[in-house]
């Protein structure tokens, strides 16, 4: 039963009800938006940007058995089901899908069910079968004899470093639907290689084979009715035979210009403008996904590898005659500094904005005109400055109008886009970017990157900064041996619960903290709850700083010049250990109460010995003897500092009740909403007001 369990857990099951279509709205977020947490309350946030509170099934279950606080459950649950269908709305699913399925021509359910070879073979086999055209089948034995794909697109290594002159960004439209449609390449119009031509036998074609005329082919010559690809497989000309392929392309491109024109007509409309967007995203996606249906060789349901590895030779052809030109123009004087698939980044020294979009302009209508319809070069926008640091990870502020005043940050592969860290990671990263960008003054960056360094180790960081979160495979998804975070969790987990195992594919949060020398890193992974539940429980400052915020600094500024090892290094160590006041029987400050504590961490074997009426004075007895000499001052200090404290907590506590739209009963547990981490530092500080009260009575 056990195995069982653990088998169905590891599945994406699918349920199905005659007459209705069910949705997973969880599983529909994932592929909508990029996300560290797909929790119920985080989609809600960042999609309708508002706040909902979370409850465990502990404390839902506690409210149901009694029955004046039933209706919480009730009404808890109908929030969620109206918040559900509020996405569904806001994002349009419904009406982009069902305008998608009518596009293509598919039901519903297999917009968001099938794949995209599904939805190329639904239109290419529409406009086949009136040319009396039937597809092939090819076998899983065909398709693994089948020749490998031999062609890459063109894929430059840049020049790393930091660039304070203007880099152009051009990028062609639409690149491998241009080549099909531009050259006629298509499984109907492909002749074969040309090692293989002129010989009446059958030769290998695909997965398939294929037989061509030599009578023929010498005909097709002598009228210059066929082209050469690249990799040396030959194609007539569309004046012989229009292909499929391109047939459909041009179809749906053009089709896409009418859908956005007509979007420009009658802007006022908000339906139609919604219906219009839905249609002409659907067509950009029918065409990016076309030279796919061509080379999937693995999985794929007509793959031909001369089709598939002519598109990608001619692209990355294309690719390199356009930077030749460039390079090679001395009016222009330009030169390009990385090249991917379909886009160049051209360098412009000594020359300012205004003019690199003059000359972008200029380099976009030359490649333009060089090439046949319907290829095309756009001036996409110009980084000024930026950082290029290796293959598809740049970084720069991003302006795509010559009198735009006010840049864009845009980074692509770079940590502040990435989900693989922690959000402290982000932020840090982002910010030293903007100081960099902004003033190129390194003594700014450093002053900065210390400060966080310092709040990191002395405990002031916000916790919620430093949660990371990782996808759950399933429990047969890792190797027997795997330390994985996500999995240790879920091993402690079932321990107490046999039912808490995360679904395939949820983000499980998790956070490093200290432990003792020697302790492998796995074993220091706590939950979120755990680390706010135990104030014994310290974040791993050393770790955060040393693994996972330097390496993402250091791969940007090194490029600079600074070591931000070397400014961690001489960072001076300045560390106040002050015990929780839970830990410590509620801030005993004498060494005889501190001690019949309970100690679960080195820093509760130590008692602070600050005056708590902060003149700064060391004292064991919580108050010193200057302080209790001037009990006037003392009071008052002393009754601002309980006010503020109680005055704090009130705040949170009345933000937690408009959040639950209620006073009592409250319980939340969400781990996205940033005033539960709030919440629980008040918590703890409020603790602090009764031994102040105590120590008032005893001492005036």
């Amino acid at each position: 039963v056990d195995e069982d369990r653990e088998h169905f857990t590891d599945l994406d099951i699918e349920l199905k009800l005659c007459g209705r279509i069910l949705l997973d709205v969880w599983r529909l977020m994932r592929s909508e938006i990029a996300l560290t947490s797909y929790t119920f309350e985080n989609v809600m946030y960042h999609i309708l940007h508002k706040r909902c509170p979370a409850h465990n099934h502990r404390a839902l279950t506690e409210w149901f058995e009694v029955p004046y606080t039933r209706w919480i459950v009730i009404e808890y649950y109908v929030e969620r089901v109206r918040g559900t269908l509020a996405l569904l709305d806001q994002l349009d699913l419904i009406g982009r899908t069902s305008e998608m399925a009518k596009l293509i021509g598919i039901q519903f359910y297999e917009v968001l069910s099938r794949g995209s070879q599904f939805r190329v073979e639904s239109m290419m086999l529409r406009i086949a079968k009136p040319r009396n055209l039937v597809p092939l089948s090819p076998s899983v034995q065909q398709r693994a004899h089948m020749r490998a794909p031999e062609y890459l697109p063109l894929i430059l290594e840049p020049q790393s470093r930091f660039y304070a002159d203007p880099i152009i960004v051009l990028d062609f439209q639409s690149l491998y639907p241009s080549m099909i449609i531009a050259y006629n390449y298509c499984f109907s119009t492909c002749l074969g290689r040309v090692e293989h031509l002129g010989h009446s036998a059958p030769f290998e074609f695909g997965a398939s084979q294929l037989r061509v005329s030599p009578t023929l082919l010498r005909r097709l010559i002598d009228d210059d009715l066929i082209t050469i690809s690249p990799c040396g497989a030959v194609f007539v000309k569309s004046s012989v035979r229009e292909g499929i392929l391109p047939r459909m392309l041009s179809e749906i491109l053009n089709t896409r210009q009418m859908v956005k024109q007509s979007m420009k007509l009658d802007k006022s409309n908000s339906a139609l403008q919604r219906i219009l967007h839905s249609r002409q995203l659907g067509l950009k996606l029918m065409a990016n996904v076309t030279y796919g249906y061509t080379a999937a060789n693995f999985s794929g349901r007509m793959p031909a590898v001369e089709v598939g590895d002519s598109v990608v030779a001619k692209g990355r052809e294309t690719l390199e005659r356009a930077i030749r030109m460039v390079e090679s123009n001395e009016k222009w004087r330009v030169r390009v500094v990385y090249g991917d698939t379909d886009s160049m980044f051209v360098q412009v020294p000594g020359r300012n904005r205004e003019q690199a979009f003059k000359i972008g302009e200029e380099i976009a209508a030359a490649v333009t005109k060089d090439n046949p319809q319907p290829v095309k070069l756009k001036l996409e926008k110009v980084y000024q400055p930026c950082i290029l640091q290796t293959k598809k990870r740049y970084v720069g502020y991003m302006y795509e109008t010559a009198d735009q005043a006010e840049p864009v940050y845009e980074a692509k592969g770079i940590e502040t886009v990435r989900r693989d860290g922690c959000p402290a990671v982000a932020k840090m990263l982002e910010k030293v970017l903007r100081i960099l960008f902004e003033t190129t003054d390194v003594s700014k960056i450093k002053q900065y990157v210390c400060r966080q360094f310092s709040k990191l180790l002395a405990g002031r960081a916000n916790l919620q900064d430093l949660i990371f979160a990782k996808e759950f495979r399933g429990l047969n998804g890792y190797k027997p041996t795997a330390c994985v975070p996500a999995l240790e969790l879920t091993r402690r987990w079932l321990q107490t619960d046999p039912r808490r195992i995360p679904r395939c594919g949820e983000r499980v949060p998790f956070i490093i903290v200290n432990g003792p020398p020697g302790v492998p890193l796995i074993r220091l992974v706590r939950s979120p709850h755990e680390v706010l539940a135990d104030e014994g429980l310290k974040i791993n400052a050393i770790y955060y700083i040393t693994k996972a915020i330097i390496p993402p600094l250091n791969r940007c500024l090194l490029l600079i010049g600074a070591d931000v090892n070397e400014w961690f290094a001489s960072l001076p160590r300045k560390l106040l250990i002050v015990p929780p006041v839970s830990t410590a029987n509620k801030l005993a400050f004498n060494v005889e109460q501190a001690n019949q504590a309970k100690k679960s961490t080195i820093s509760q074997y130590f008692s602070a010995t600050n005056c708590i009426a902060n003149c700064g004075r060391q004292t064991k007895q919580g108050i010193c003897t200057e302080c209790e000499r001037q009990p006037q001052r003392t009071f008052i200090i002393l009754h601002q500092k309980m006010a503020k404290i109680e005055r704090g907590y009130q705040l949170v506590q009345q933000i937690c009740q408009a959040c639950c739209g209620r006073v009592g009963e409250m319980k939340c547990s969400s781990l996205d909403c940033p005033v539960l981490y709030v919440n629980e530092v008040k918590r703890r500080d409020l603790q602090q007001v009764e031994h102040i009260r105590k120590l008032l009575a005893e001492r005036f």
